[in-house]
C-alpha cells in the first residue's frame, strides 16, 4: 500500500504541507477530508462553534404569521439547518411553512440544504456573497414586500439594509450564533513559532477575529516566516486584511471544493517554479 505521503508533489498537489483548519467538520462538509485528499497534513483548531441562538422567542413568533410573508431568504447552510430543526421541534412541516413564500438563498450550498427536503428556491446568485444577492434581487419589486431573514445573530447589516432601501420590511429572526471556541493553544501557537505551518484557512470573519485574539501582542509580527492565508470570500478576505494580514488565496466561487482548488494551483505553480 502506498501512503499519501509517499507520493510526489506532481501526482499530490498538497503532497509536504501542513494546513491548520480553523472551522469544525461537519459530516455534510470536511475541509479536512479535501486537503487530505489531496496529500495535505492537517490540524483542525476550531475558532468558532455554532450554538443555537440565546432566544427563539421572535423566530416562534414569526413562524406563526408565515402566511403573511412575501419572501424567505437564507444567508448560509447553517441558517437552514437551524431553521429546519427548530420547525420540527415546534411540530410544523417546513415544506408547508415555506409553501406560498417565495425562498432566497445566498449561495449553492445553502439552496441544497433546502433542496434535500424539496424545497427549490426562487433566488440563488452566481456570486456567493450578500452583496450578490442583492444584486439577484434588483429584478423584483419589493416594495411593501415582507422579507423574512433567516440568519445569525448580530448579523453583518448589509442585506437588511439594502432591501429596505427597495422598500421592502424587514423581519429579522436568528437562528444560531457563533461562539469563541475555549482552549489551550499552546501546542498552535508553538507549531507557527517553529514554522510548522503552510496554510492557515478562514471560512468566516469571527473565525479570523477570534484567532487573532489567542495571538499573544506582537505575535504574528514577530514570526519570521508567516504561514500562507487562505479565505472562503471577500467578507472573511476583509477581516484578514483588517489587522494588515496578507490573503494568498480565495476561490471565485464561495465553496470548500474550489478553496481546496486553489491553494492546489497556487501549489502546483510555487512548485514548477522552484
Amino acid at each position: 500500500m502506498t501512503l499519501v505521503s509517499d507520493l510526489s508533489s506532481e501526482i499530490i498537489p498538497l503532497a509536504g504541507l501542513r494546513i491548520l483548519v480553523t472551522r469544525k467538520d461537519t459530516p455534510e462538509s470536511s475541509l479536512s477530508a479535501m486537503l487530505k485528499s489531496q496529500g495535505a497534513s492537517v490540524i483542525t483548531a476550531p475558532m468558532t462553534m455554532i450554538m443555537p441562538p440565546a432566544s427563539w422567542e421572535s423566530f416562534d413568533k414569526t413562524v406563526e404569521q408565515a402566511a403573511k410573508l412575501e419572501w424567505a431568504v437564507f444567508t448560509s447552510s447553517n441558517g437552514v439547518r437551524y431553521c429546519l430543526t427548530r420547525l420540527k421541534e415546534l411540530g410544523h412541516s417546513p415544506k408547508k411553512i415555506f409553501s406560498n413564500l417565495k425562498i432566497a438563498c445566498v449561495g449553492q450550498s445553502t439552496s441544497s440544504a433546502l433542496a434535500e427536503i424539496g424545497i427549490i428556491p426562487e433566488l440563488v446568485p452566481t456570486h456567493f456573497q450578500s452583496e450578490g444577492l442583492l444584486s439577484a434581487f434588483k429584478q423584483y419589486d419589493l416594495k411593501r414586500k415582507k422579507c423574512w431573514l433567516i440568519q445569525a445573530e448580530s448579523p453583518r447589516g448589509i442585506l437588511a439594509n439594502a432591501l429596505e432601501k427597495q422598500h421592502a420590511e424587514i423581519v429579522s429572526t436568528p437562528v444560531y450564533r457563533n461562539v469563541p471556541v475555549e482552549s489551550d493553544y499552546t501546542l498552535l501557537l508553538k507549531e507557527l513559532e517553529q514554522h510548522q505551518l503552510d496554510w492557515i484557512l478562514f471560512a468566516s470573519p469571527s473565525a479570523v477575529q477570534n484567532f487573532q485574539q489567542i495571538l499573544p501582542a506582537g505575535f504574528w509580527l514577530s514570526l519570521t516566516t508567516a504561514p500562507k492565508i487562505a479565505c472562503l470570500g471577500e467578507i472573511t478576505a476583509a477581516a484578514v486584511k483588517n489587522y494588515g494580514w496578507e490573503v494568498h488565496a480565495k476561490p471565485v466561487i464561495q465553496d470548500f471544493e474550489h478553496l481546496v482548488q486553489k491553494i492546489c494551483e497556487i501549489n502546483i505553480n510555487m512548485t514548477e517554479k522552484r
